[in-house]
């Protein structure tokens, strides 16, 4: 198995300060992205809890008869109670939280926990295809078939989240597990990206573009240049097999 990755952030367009984090830790098999929020600076402190409590977390059962979602499902727990040990015992933290979408790959499995509105997306033989739900009021109302595609992008709620990191003393994940394929291109984004940019646009760039660093890039100033109003982050993966 071989891991080709890359990734893009920006501040965008309005914002004045970067609240994204992701990482990238191939001798763990872990990627990741998460989106912080709250006061001033509380979302930059917060994702970052996140993405280093995580690591963290599945560095210590390296070794351990453990399934890959349930390493991230602990990697959740950990970086939840980090983040909000945190808040409470400083003022100027309270309140804040961060999504997370992240990957661990193991053998010949791949497993995607997921909290918040980041996502996580396959595309396999020309084909995109969301592998999260969106954990805010917008997502619920669509998926319950009360508000339609427009009124949802127009929703003055639409950022208002359902699940978040840190908020509360525990959150659960949602948790998958899966079996990739040679030549799989996987996504984990903020939502400053699919906030401008359609998946058929995603799903177009990562078709025509094979340098993952190029088209993370490409993502990022598509996002930018539609408008830009967030933080925008892109991790994409390639797995290809060896030799």
């Amino acid at each position: 198995m071989l891991l080709r990755s890359a990734a893009s952030t920006h501040v965008g367009m309005r914002r004045t300060a970067n609240e994204d984090r992701y990482a990238i830790v191939p001798e763990l098999g872990l990627f990741l992205v998460a989106d912080g929020m709250g006061g001033h600076k509380a979302g930059q402190v917060a994702s970052q809890l996140a993405a280093e409590a995580a690591i963290r977390a599945i560095e210590a059962l390296q070794g351990a008869s453990v399934s890959l979602a349930e390493r991230l499902r602990h990697a959740v727990a950990c970086a939840n109670r980090e983040i909000f040990t945190a808040a409470q015992s400083r003022p100027d933290l309270q309140g804040m939280g961060t999504t997370f979408v992240g990957m661990l790959f193991g053998g010949d499995r791949l497993a995607l926990a997921h909290v918040g509105d980041s996502r996580a997306y396959l595309l396999r033989r020309g084909r995109l295809r969301g592998l999260t739900d969106d954990h805010s009021i917008v997502a619920e109302l669509l998926r319950r078939h009360e508000i339609s595609e427009a009124d949802a992008r127009e929703h003055p709620h639409r950022h208002v989240l359902t699940r978040a990191l840190g908020v509360k003393p525990r959150t659960e994940p949602d948790l998958a597990e899966m079996t990739p394929q040679e030549g799989d291109v996987l996504a984990l984004c903020s939502d400053g990206l699919t906030t401008h940019v359609s998946d058929e646009q995603i799903a177009e760039r990562l078709m025509d573009d094979d340098d993952l660093e190029s088209a993370a890039a490409g993502l990022v100033e598509a996002a930018n240049h539609a408008g830009g109003l967030d933080n925008i982050t892109v991790l994409l993966v390639r797995y290809e097999k060896e030799d």
